[in-house]
């Protein structure tokens, strides 16, 4: 929207105070930010006790938020994926939670296979949208790539699709492709409609 970014840091803020509330750690400040609508969060706070929710998952949402505020260019590949894990990953985890009460076992190896698919698709959705994005003045494109590959913010600006351009997309797609992969054995892990959906999104 219209909001600046100390409004919207101050929004999220609240946000995680009200999250916090749903399971206060021993002597923690519960903070003095204003109620944000305390009516979803009374209704998410029933999901929690429902489904077992992790609430990690929620505050690493909320995290990658507030750094969508702050952050508009990533210097390389790890500070992108630690962006990933916050903002993609934490779904899955979440989708699996809810799914776990069908017979789903969730185990280390089920999570990470979850995280590799979703910061996988994160990055997919990167890669298709790097116009869109730089139009809102953001570039996911890792900073030292961009340079190794010899592309200038310049070159993406005007839209010069050459030879290092392709180099350095390649790349990046061969990495989103090769987390896919790496993601794909969890299908077998899973059963039902939740199985198939999630065998059509690998394809």
């Amino acid at each position: 929207g219209e909001r600046s970014p100390a409004e919207r840091l101050a929004l999220l803020e609240g946000y995680r105070q009200q999250l916090r509330r749903l399971d206060p750690a021993p002597g923690a400040d519960p903070g003095t930010a204003l109620p944000t609508d305390p009516a979803l969060f009374d209704a998410l706070a029933a999901l929690v006790g429902q489904y077992q929710l992790p609430l990690q998952a929620l505050h690493d949402l909320l995290d990658a938020f507030s750094q969508d505020v702050t952050t508009d260019r990533y210097p390389d590949f790890a500070a992108l994926l630690q962006y990933c894990q916050r903002s993609a990953a934490p779904v899955g985890r979440l989708m699996l939670q809810l799914f776990k009460h069908t017979g789903i076992h969730i185990d280390a190896r089920s999570l990470q296979r979850s995280d590799d698919i979703c910061c996988a698709l994160q990055l997919i959705n990167f890669w298709q949208d790097v116009a869109v994005d730089l139009a809102k003045d953001r570039i996911y494109l890792p900073q030292d790539d961009m340079r190794r590959h010899g592309v200038s913010e310049a070159q993406l600006r005007v839209g010069e699709t050459n030879q290092r351009w392709r180099s350095l997309m390649q790349e990046q797609v061969a990495r989103a492709r090769a987390m896919l992969e790496s993601g794909a054995p969890l299908v077998h892990r899973l059963h039902g409609r939740i199985s198939l959906e999630l065998k059509m999104i690998v394809q």
